[in-house]
Order: C-alpha cells, then structure tokens, then sequence
C-alpha cells in the first residue's frame, strides 16, 4: 500500500509543471482604459459597467480566458496610463500619441466620424470646415491626421460628446466631431432630434485599436490577444454593438 501510494504522489508530481504553466493564462487580468463615455463604456442605473466595450471584450474572454478590468478616465489620463504601465490596455481610436509607449494590436472596428453642424449648414467638403466658428473636439481625441493637425479650424476642447451636443444644441460651438454611434446616441440621450441640425460631414473612417503597454506585465499575452482580434474584426463591429444593444432611434447615416 505504502509503495502504490509513493508511485501516485511520484506520478502526480510530473504533472505539476504543466499544470503552473496552464493556469495562471487563465488568471490573467488586463485592466483596459477607455474614455468614460456612453454608450461605449459607462455605468448603469443597476450600477453595472455597461457598453459597447463590454460586449467586445466579453468576445475576446471568450477566446481568451482573460478577464478584462474596465478603468473609466478621461481621454488624456488613459494615455498617461497607458504609457506609464498604470493601465495594459487602451481601446480607443487609434492615436499616434502612442507611438514608442504601446504596440498597436487590431484594428478592432472602422468607424465613421462625422462632423455634426447647426442648423441650416449643409457639409458637403474638408474646406467647409474652415468657414465654421468653433468645432467642439474631446480632448486628446484623435479623428483623423488632417483634422488633428490643422491649424487653421477653430477646435473648442470638450470633455465628452454630450458636453460638445449640448454647446451645439445652445449655439455656443458650430459644430461638433465625433464617432457616429457616439454622436447619436448622445442626441437621443438629451432627447435632440437629428433632423434639427445642419448635414453632417463624413470627415473619415477611423479604426478603434488595442494599444497594448509596452510597461505591462502581461506583453507575453500579445500574440493570443492578436490573434482573437483579428478573428472578430469587422468594418463596422463597434456600430453594430451599439444597434444591438440601442435599437431604438434614426441612424445618422440615414440623415438625408
């Protein structure tokens, strides 16, 4: 008896080393930035983190194993975050700020950005934009290289879009820029019919991305976390999210 239990515990022991090895990929937790903003990524009348980046990153733990932590900050602090290792993950639009800080993992979504005039204005054209007052922009928000780096626009710096609709909606900006499925949930949020404003422009197609820490602990996860975003990806999969989970209410991209 004693011999037969020597020989279990010498046999159980062989398999210790595989076993550290397997488990701990299923205990890993990647705390991920993303902008506090509905319907993206908010918290709930239950009190419960909710969003557009839940349900992605519920795709990825299912590929994974990895849980995600959701940290809401403001745009600029989830930069900070991720370049200095505080967060391993931003999921945001893809922001050359980045560049040197963070590898580049995607693209998760192409997104359409529009720009969302007052009342009577008509965008058809880039150059139009300069005739514009002030353009309200989040802050440290990327939309597209030309609009970021243009000089001559009057970019007025706002926290969030519903910050930048209601400025709008009070004729204090001209305009506002933003993501679609962002600008128009906030005007259905605030209770603003689309139909009240100017022709929105198609000012690019930009693509979300995870831009993974090069300061996180966890970089040995990168090739895994690549390879279940390159299977989800789809042009307009964030836009798609959103309808799922806000049915309700007229698509921009519908606007005549």
């Amino acid at each position: 008896m004693l011999k037969a239990l020597l020989a279990l515990l010498l046999i159980s022991s062989l398999y210790l080393p595989v076993l550290a090895q397997v488990t701990p990929a299923n205990n890993i937790t990647l705390k991920v930035g993303v902008p506090a903003f509905a319907p993206f990524a908010y918290i709930n009348e239950d009190s419960e983190m909710s969003g557009v980046m839940v349900r992605y990153l519920n795709l990825l733990t299912e590929d994974t194993g990895f849980e995600f932590e959701l940290v809401l900050q403001p745009y600029a602090r989830v930069l900070g975050g991720v370049k200095s290792g505080a967060l391993d993950i931003a999921l945001i639009f893809k922001n050359v700020q980045l560049e040197g800080y963070a590898d580049f993992i995607g693209p998760v979504s192409s997104s359409n950005v529009i720009v969302l005039p007052q009342a009577a204005v008509d965008l058809q054209t880039y150059e139009q934009l300069i005739l514009l007052g002030r353009i309200a922009v989040v802050r440290s928000a990327s939309f597209s290289k030309r609009f970021d780096e243009d000089t001559k626009l009057q970019k007025f710096s706002v926290k969030d879009y519903k910050q930048g609709i209601n400025l709008l909606s009070m004729g204090r900006v001209d305009a506002v820029v933003g993501s679609e499925a962002g600008i128009e949930y906030n005007l259905q949020e605030l209770g603003l019919d689309i139909a009240n404003f100017g022709h929105p422009y198609v000012l690019a197609q930009k693509e979300n991305w995870l831009h993974f820490s090069n300061k996180s602990k966890h970089r040995t996860v990168i090739n895994q976390l690549k390879a279940s975003v390159a299977k989800h990806y789809q042009d307009s999969l964030m836009y798609q999210l959103y309808k799922e989970e806000f049915p309700a209410g007229e698509a921009i991209s519908s606007f005549p």
